[in-house]
Parts: structure tokens; sequence; C-alpha cells
């Protein structure tokens, strides 16, 4: 809160220069004044020193600041550490998710990772005494106290701590870039001694069975949904990349297909929902581009679609519109329940994807490409190996024969 004397000389050395007022010795008092006050505020949050640069200006470290006048440069310091810089970290969240939601309508961002983090701020910080704390005051301690309560009893898992951790991460990361704060310490803040609630991910992810008795329901059903999901199970792509593909991304000569954009769900400029395809995938990053292999299985749908959809732009179309990702998870929950399998969504067959990748002995830089991950550890999340089938015993019997 800005000091109300400060805020009263503040005003009056604005009125008295915009008016042109002829009596300087008053105004150079106020100033004077005004600089008594900030040093005041100061001496106990400001340890560096104030020096004078050969220029003229003055200057201090941490945060680094240069102004024309001293008085200058005590305002600045005074508003880092007391003005709209003071603000707490609920308000800095708001201004941080705004932006993030005006790059999202550009395109710069997806909507949905926004509507996650607003979900996400809601569940775990909205309702907590951390949040309502001057941002320049947390220490690492309120962060890490605030990590155990969420935890407690292990009440969520490793990921959605992580999911948690982030939302913060980045709220620092905003306050660093705005000069509320001169370092980001939620980056700092370990949890590796947490308790989290343990799950077991080796049952996410469809079997080797289970992919050929869908892949042979969706044979028999042989529409445009039931081959973009035999698609899916024949490559390493997102949903959004098989609705993005394009029949110029396809080289059958080659047998490989051209991975490098993705339909997005966007809003308008009356914020109504819309689908766009962009010129890139999920990581953003030129590690998602990538030219994958086509099996013989993936050239045969392929080929099948081609003759049912030869003029068109996209590979998969429906109604002359790209598929919506909903509409393909439907058609693959009614393919697993006429196949009698636990549905999951189209997602899952990535991880199947990546496994069956690990299972088969290829190298991890090579799956991290395939799959279009920026990080390695991302790909090591996707690996489900012990669910895909039971153990080759005569294998074994050579290992530890």
């Amino acid at each position: 809160m800005m000091d109300k004397e400060i805020q009263s000389l503040r005003t009056l050395i604005s009125r008295y220069t915009i008016d042109g007022d002829d009596s300087p010795a008053f105004i150079n008092e106020m100033k004077s004044r005004l600089e008594i006050k900030y040093e005041t505020a100061l001496k106990d949050v400001h340890t560096n020193k104030i020096f004078q640069l050969s220029d003229g200006r003055w200057k201090t470290k941490n945060p680094q600041m240069a102004k024309r006048t001293r008085l200058d440069l005590l305002e600045a310091l005074y508003e880092y550490y007391f003005g709209r810089k003071a603000h707490s970290i609920a308000a800095i969240f708001d201004d941080w998710i705004e932006e993030f939601r005006r790059d999202a309508d550009q395109g710069h961002r997806s909507i949905l990772t926004c509507e996650r983090y607003i979900s996400d701020w809601a569940r775990f910080y909205a309702d907590s005494i951390l949040v309502t704390k001057n941002i320049c005051e947390v220490k690492v301690s309120d962060i890490k106290n605030h990590y155990k309560s969420i935890c407690a009893n292990g009440a969520i898992s490793r990921k959605t701590l992580n999911n948690a951790k982030t939302i913060l991460n980045l709220v620092f990361d905003y306050a660093v870039d705005h000069d509320y704060v001169a370092s980001n310490i939620a980056r700092s803040v370990s949890t590796r001694d947490l308790h989290c609630k343990e799950v077991n991910n080796e049952l996410k992810v469809y079997s080797n069975a289970e992919r050929d008795k869908i892949i042979a329901q969706a044979e028999i059903e042989n529409d445009v949904f039931a081959r973009a999901i035999i698609l899916m199970f024949c490559s390493c792509t997102r949903i959004g990349e098989i609705r993005a593909l394009k029949w110029e991304d396809v080289d059958f000569e080659r047998h490989t297909m051209y991975i490098h954009r993705e339909i997005v769900r966007r809003k308008d400029s009356e914020g109504h929902e819309i689908f766009v395809c962009v010129n890139h995938t999920k990581s953003g990053l030129k590690e998602g581009n990538r030219v994958q292999p086509l099996s013989d299985k993936a050239i045969e749908v392929l080929k099948a679609q081609r003759r049912e959809n030869p003029f068109g732009e996209y590979v998969f179309l429906y109604n002359d519109a790209p598929l919506v990702s909903n509409t393909i998870n439907h058609h693959l929950k009614r393919i697993c329940e006429r196949v009698d399998i636990p549905y999951m969504s189209s997602h899952k067959i990535r991880f199947w994807s990546v496994t069956n990748m690990y299972a088969n002995g290829m190298q991890q830089a090579d799956i991290q490409r395939m799959a279009g991950h920026a990080d390695p550890a991302t790909t090591d999340h996707y690996k489900r190996v012990s669910r895909l089938d039971d153990i080759d015993t005569s294998i074994w019997n050579e290992m530890f024969g």
C-alpha cells in the first residue's frame, strides 16, 4: 500500500509542474521531502548502494536500474518494492492468465491449455493463504508448506503435483519478466520428499491384443473414423495431427508421411469456439515436425481413404470438413464396446505407439523424434512396457538360464 504522504507529495509536484507554477523553490522543497520519504521507506528493503554514473545518471543493482535523476531512481525503487509491482500472487496470476488468453486467441498458445491452467488454479490455489501474500514477501518455505498441504495424506498424484507447480512457476516467471521480483524462487522448491498418491499407470494403455481386436473391428466398419483410428494405431501421432493431415503430406512412393501441423481449438473475435489448422505441432517447436515411415497396414488404410476422398485437401473429411476429436473418440468407444475392451481415449493409442517402440528396442532419441517430443522426459512418461504382453519365457531363459 502506498504511503499517503508520498502519494500527496507526488500529487503536489505533478500539479505544480503541469500548471507551470513560477515557484521552483517550492517544487524543489517538495522533491527534497519526497526523496527523504523514499529513503526512509527503502532503507530496510533495498541494501545495495545508489551511485551516480559518469554520464550523470543514477544507478543501483539488484534490481538493476538507471535513471536520469536520483529522485527518479528512488521513485522507481519505491514502485518496485511497494507500488504496483507489490501485487499479491493472485493479482499477478490474473494478469498472467489474461495475457495467456490473448495469446491463445491470436493462435500463439492453446486455448485448451489456458482452460486447464484456470481449472488447476481454482483447484490448488484460489482459496489458499499463499496467493494473498505480496509476491515480494513470499519465501521458499511458504511455497513448500503449500505443496505439503495439497499433497497431505497422498491426496494427489506426482503428476498432478507437477501440474500445480507448473502454474506457480509460470506466474513467478511472469513476475520476473515484469520486474515484480528479481528471481523465480518457486523453481527452487524441491518436492521430491513429499508423499503423493500411488498411481498404476501401467494399465493406462492398450495392449497388443486389444489393438489387434480394435483394428479388426475398425476394418469391418470401414468408414472414415475407423480408418483414422487404424492409422493412429499404425503411427505415433496426436489426434490433432491426424485431423490436420493433408494429401500433400503423404508420399506413397517413399512410404512416408510428413507431420508438421495440427488442428486446434480457438475462439473467434466474438468468442465462439472454432477449429483452425496451425502450421506447427503441439510442441510449437521444430522438434515436433517429423517424417514418419508408413507400414504396409498404414499404406493400405491411406489408399482406401484416397479412394473414398480423392479430391479433398485433408486426408480425413466428414461432410467436407476435417474430423472432430470428440467424434473420433465416440467411434473408438463404440468399437471398444463391440469387441468387449475397456475404452480409453484416442490419446492412449499414442501411449501404445511409444510403448511399442520401447518394447521393440528403438533408441530413446529415435522414439522422442518419432513422437515429436521436445523433452525426453515426456517420452519416458508415455512408456508402459509391462502392459503389452507376457514376458517371453524363452528369452528370459537365455538371459538368466
